[in-house]
């Protein structure tokens, strides 16, 4: 590293000092940072020095010292903007939320243009009960900060053999008001896990749909190896209404496209139910979509009633984790359902019982990686809307129920004894339909050994997210893993597919 190099030739050069503690600090190495920061300060009167010191402070939880140290570098030089910035952050966590107001207010006459310091009042403005004021500031930290710049880069490694650029829907700004960068590395689905996971082997950038396709920002956006596409919520894609113009977007850095746009168009729930149609030993239970605007609750369950039997399945267009859904057995509790919110676009799927006689239902998920299917899951519930392993809620249920644990890693080694050849035959099937490169399958078997359809889409965690004292089973992971790597290493030589 430079700063090293230059600091091993000159050790007491202050500015080096600087430098290299704040890349320590982005490294996570705060005892490192914490000594160069504290060199530093020991031989000038530097704002940076003891900015930094604060920060590092801040970060390890010390924040009466912090604040003290944010004040020696006001003292060093009171017009130093991301004095103020780090000030108001310490005065954040010192819940002293009016004082940090003012010092944000401060950094922000100094710098206009730090959007750290919008993001940091909005905080504030949030935790003084200001709600309306606290969102404004918010959507400002966000513009701001496309102005500067649309894109998220990642940390660098000398290991690194590409550069892989995620491009995901706009973020959604909602009350946990998270920073730009955390709104972006926390990407909640499969290309996020590759980020994550891969980020000694490749490097990655993040850029927003609509906040990069502008012409303005675009130029911004460093040149990829390869495109990992994120907006691939096919219903998301229909009511932004810019197929078109994203399209155009990925494809004019000429590089290979993993899930392209105009692929994921097809796999809305009602679309993948006709691309799987009249696939032996498949049952894709019937789905439509439904138009509520102007209509009362009385009318769209008419409208229902001719097509469906109950029990059915509502659903909004967009959400994803079983939010969204209500499994309805009659008239009066469709009314109710249909009542409780607005409801211009929805889907209703039929129910199908896959029960089969056991005490829980299951659902399996694989994960496909072009023409390889891996089951990488079986979760159980007592409750119809059967959820992984994520939250802390479901341990209970599992440590009630160990041997759930056992059959899954049965059903994932070996699924065709399992399941059934017939089943697995017809998960290929599916896989033949289903037009994207990367993606989930979620379903179910019933008594007959028909694989029943639940979804089939790239909005899906591929990779574990179990609670990790109840594991998904390790084997299949790893080799997904291996088979993702191999993947991306194809996409980057621009071999893979289009």
């Amino acid at each position: 590293m430079k700063f090293t190099h230059a600091l091993e030739l000159i050790p007491d050069r202050v500015s080096t000092l600087n430098n290299l503690s704040v890349v320590k600090i982005r490294q996570g190495k705060f005892t490192e940072a914490e000594e160069l920061a504290r060199r530093a300060t020991s031989l000038e009167k530097s704002a940076e020095a003891w900015s930094n010191l604060g920060i590092i402070l801040t970060e390890t939880g010390r924040f009466d010292e912090a604040l003290e140290a944010q004040n020696h570098a006001l003292e060093c030089n009171c017009l130093y903007p991301k004095a103020w910035l780090n000030k108001a952050k310490t005065l954040l966590k010192l819940n002293r939320f009016e004082e940090g107001l003012e010092a944000c207010e401060q950094a922000l006459k100094l710098d206009p243009t730090q959007h750290e310091a919008f993001h940091t009042k909005s905080l504030l403005l949030k935790e003084l009960q200001r709600p309306d004021e606290a969102r404004k500031t918010y959507l400002k930290s966000f513009e701001v900060r496309t102005v500067a710049s649309p894109v998220v880069v990642t940390e660098r490694h000398t290991s690194q053999k590409g550069e892989i650029l995620i491009a995901s829907h706009n973020p959604v700004m909602d009350d946990t008001f998270k920073s730009f960068d955390k709104s972006h590395l926390d990407c909640p689905n499969f290309p996020g896990q590759l980020a994550s996971e891969f980020r000694e082997d490749f490097h990655f950038t993040f850029v927003s749909e609509g906040i990069a396709m502008r012409p303005s920002s675009r130029k911004q956006v460093p040149q990829p190896d390869a495109i990992l596409n994120n907006c691939t919520n096919g219903a998301l894609i229909y009511e932004n209404g810019n197929l078109h113009e994203l399209g155009e977007f990925l494809e004019s850095f000429g590089v290979p496209i993993m899930n392209h746009p105009g692929k994921a168009m097809t796999t809305t729930r009602d679309e993948s139910v006709k691309l799987l149609e009249g696939i032996p030993g498949v049952l894709a239970p019937k789905t439509a979509r439904f138009y509520g605007k102007g209509k009362s609750a009385q009318i769209l369950a008419r409208e229902i009633e001719s097509q469906f039997q109950y029990p059915i399945i509502t659903r909004t267009l967009v959400a994803q984790e079983g939010r969204g859904m209500a499994k309805v057995d009659s008239r009066d509790a469709l009314i109710a359902e249909l009542s409780s919110g607005p409801r211009d676009e929805f889907f209703v799927t039929q129910f199908v019982e896959t029960r089969n006689g056991e005490p829980f239902y299951r659902k399996l998920r694989a994960a496909v990686v072009e023409s390889t299917i891996v089951i990488v899951r079986v979760d159980y519930d007592s409750y119809w809307n059967v959820h992984g392993r994520k939250s802390e809620k479901r341990v209970p249920f599992y440590q009630a129920n160990m041997y759930l644990l056992d059959e899954e890693k049965r059903i994932c080694k070996d699924p065709e004894t399992a399941l059934g050849k017939s089943a697995v035959q017809a998960l290929g099937e599916i896989r033949n339909r289903i037009p994207l490169d990367v993606f989930g399958i979620d379903f179910g078997v019933d008594a007959n050994g028909s694989v029943v359809f639940y979804e089939a889409n790239a909005t899906m965690n591929l990779l574990p997210t179990a609670q990790k004292q109840l594991p998904n089973p390790k084997e299949q992971n790893e080799f997904l893993k291996e088979t993702l790597r191999k993947y991306l290493c194809s996409l980057v030589s621009g071999k893979g597919r289009n």
